[in-house]
């Protein structure tokens, strides 16, 4: 999700290069890292620390999974691995106990997850005298309960992550902190609230969003989607294609939320509108192009909200978000104080008669149950998409 180019800060450019649009910062999740790991500077980390920083990580991130599932939200004191540093291990006491939480009321909104799986590969490393870092990618899978045929098994996420350890005078290495790459996103396993956009002036637009979905659960069920000119099953098929890969046929961004939602928008049928360097920062455009033809409609997630439903119509609001379907997108301006900025765009990619289910880039996230995310986040603002 870049960062917003107008008056809001988005789902698009997390650092301060990319703020032109046409700069092609490091994709979330998409790091691919040699197994080498010597560096340009410092000195270069052997094969056995390497080795030995990955166990911690595994160990380290296969707890923090667990605290959200059955393994962990039972426990009256949340376990924290070994080795970890003294003041890391106090830090990760009271985040463990606030997922525990987090997990039974999970358990509460859809049942909660039975357990997870957390796969580790190792990146690029630095070693300096008795601190190192590593960078990882994680790939975790919580594992539903109950899983009606042909809904999801399992929300998935692809997090990049850069963690540092530090040498004790007995010469073990412990791990010291770790810096997820969320961002504007949220995942799953992690508490503190997600970024906001700084604020700057629109292009255009001035103004909240109009329409703010309610999260109550209607009493009639949603009308279905109505037939339209555009291919819902190819957005969808879309996303579950490059929801932790990014499509090497585009540019991504620090922040790619809404990036990817236009990817998926235009895989559908979605036509460009505009095109000129002039055109790039209104929001009754909308394409994508070589740098710096690209408008901020594309991958900013407030100035996509403003084209799709203000100037184009080719979404129209929905006031609750249980009225999604396939393809459609929701959006949300982050709590605990919504400050009407939009942050983050997902599209639904599978629905049952209960649950939606969420797709997004930043903290790359696939098939995320609405109803989790709204008992972590009630405090958020959505609004709600039909396609």
């Amino acid at each position: 999700m870049p960062r917003k180019l107008t008056r809001h800060t988005v789902c698009a450019v997390g650092v301060t290069a990319a703020l032109a649009l046409g700069t092609a910062p490091t994709a979330l999740a998409a790091e691919r890292p040699d197994s080498a790991t010597s560096t340009a500077s410092g000195t270069s980390v052997s094969a056995a620390d390497t080795a030995a920083f990955t166990k911690i990580a595994e160990g380290y991130l296969q707890h923090r999974a667990d605290t959200v599932t059955a393994t962990g939200r039972n426990r009256l004191t949340p376990v924290v691995p070994q080795p970890i540093e003294s003041s890391l291990r106090s830090e990760l006491v009271r985040e463990f106990a606030g997922l525990a939480e987090q997990g039974r009321a999970y358990v509460k909104a859809s049942g909660g997850y039975t357990h997870a799986k957390v796969k580790v590969t190792p990146g690029a490393s630095e070693l300096h005298g008795d601190t190192a870092t590593l960078k990882i990618t994680e790939d975790t899978s919580l594992f539903y309960p109950d899983v009606p045929e042909g809904a999801p098994e399992a929300e998935e996420y692809s997090l990049t992550h850069a963690l540092t350890f530090k040498r004790n005078a007995a010469g073990a290495w412990l791990l010291a902190s770790d810096k997820p790459d969320i961002d504007t996103g949220d995942v799953t396993t992690y508490l503190a609230a997600p970024a906001e956009g700084r604020t700057e002036p629109d292009s255009e637009d001035k103004g909240a969003p109009a329409v703010r979905a309610s999260l109550a659960h209607p009493a009639q069920p949603s009308e279905p989607k109505a037939a339209a000119s555009y291919n819902y099953s190819k957005m969808v098929a879309y996303a579950n294609k490059y929801w932790k890969h990014p499509n090497d046929d585009y540019r991504t961004y620090g922040n790619d939320c809404t990036n990817f939602i236009s990817q998926a928008m235009y895989a559908g049928g979605w036509k460009p509108v505009g095109g000129s360097l002039l055109d790039r920062t209104k929001n009754s455009k909308w394409f994508y192009g070589p740098q710096p033809w690209t408008s901020y409609t594309w991958a900013g997630a407030e100035n996509w909200y403003f084209f799709a439903q203000v100037h184009s119509k080719r979404t129209k609001p929905l006031r609750n978000v249980w009225a999604l379907g396939t393809a459609d997108v929701l959006q949300a301006d982050w709590g605990p104080r919504p400050n009407n900025n939009i942050d983050h765009s997902m599209i639904v990619t599978a629905i049952t008669r209960t649950e939606r289910y969420l797709t997004y880039h930043t903290g790359n996230t696939h098939n995320r149950k609405l109803s989790n995310l709204i008992a972590k986040r009630p405090d958020a603002w959505y609004y709600a998409h039909r396609t």
